[in-house]
């Protein structure tokens, strides 16, 4: 199985131990809240995971929905929904074909999610292409759809970490006409022990080293957002 599947699949505490860790600054939150529309009141979030996006939108938004293919991971979200009293709505389901009516939620968001089909599908181009015309068909009228993508972790200077990668950045771009931003979200730990223990199982030996090599307790890392106006 996949590195990344199998994590998905069976280590959903873990993830969600790793990423409570993540954006120190609060940038993401910061950006989201920035390109949310004042009258704000559906978002479909896809590829959900553990909560992480539900978890940073503001508390008046009025109905949202979690959509995720990993069952363990909607598990590790609904005991995250609890500890933090949220009220939104989840589903398993393939973002490739959502179960959802046309035109009905203002704001779509779609974290850490669609770039693995860069690495799992060859066909990874008609597989975004149905997902992304998808999310077209349930977003209303001028409402926003918000992908986020990593653009490196351990390094001072944002690039996409492969080739894949930085294809499927650029045709979302050219392509499908999202305009990008960059910003830090940095991992902080209590030491550099703490952050290898939280991070090794994710990302593997060579940023665990890295780690080391400088005493990290701050672990860099950078996230693309993409955004559109429909």
């Amino acid at each position: 199985m996949d590195h990344f599947k199998y994590i998905y699949n069976n280590m959903s505490v873990e993830y969600h131990r790793m990423i409570e860790h993540e954006d120190v600054d609060d940038n993401l939150s910061k950006l989201i809240r920035e390109l949310l529309p004042l009258d704000t009141k559906s978002i479909l979030d896809i590829g959900t995971g553990s909560g992480r996006i539900p978890l940073l939108l503001p508390k008046k938004s009025t109905h949202v929905v979690g959509l995720d293919l990993y069952w363990d991971m909607l598990m590790e979200n609904v005991r995250q929904r609890s500890i933090h009293s949220g009220s939104w709505l989840l589903l398993q389901s393939n973002a490739e074909l959502l179960p959802l009516s046309t035109k009905c939620f203002d704001v779509i968001t779609a974290g850490w999610a669609l770039g693995h089909s860069c690495s799992w599908h060859i066909d990874w181009m008609i597989r975004l292409d149905k997902i992304l015309t998808e999310m077209h068909r349930v977003i209303r009228s001028r409402g926003v759809m918000i992908i986020m993508e990593t653009l490196t972790t351990g390094s001072d200077i944002a690039s996409p970490p492969t080739k894949e990668l930085s294809d499927y950045y650029d045709w979302l771009e050219n392509t499908w006409d999202f305009t990008r931003h960059e910003i830090r979200t940095d991992y902080k730990f209590e030491d550099e022990t703490d952050a290898i223990q939280n991070t090794e199982f994710f990302f593997g030996d060579q940023l665990s080293d890295m780690i080391r090599e400088n005493s990290w307790s701050v672990v860099p890392e950078w996230t693309g957002v993409w955004y559109k106006r429909a």
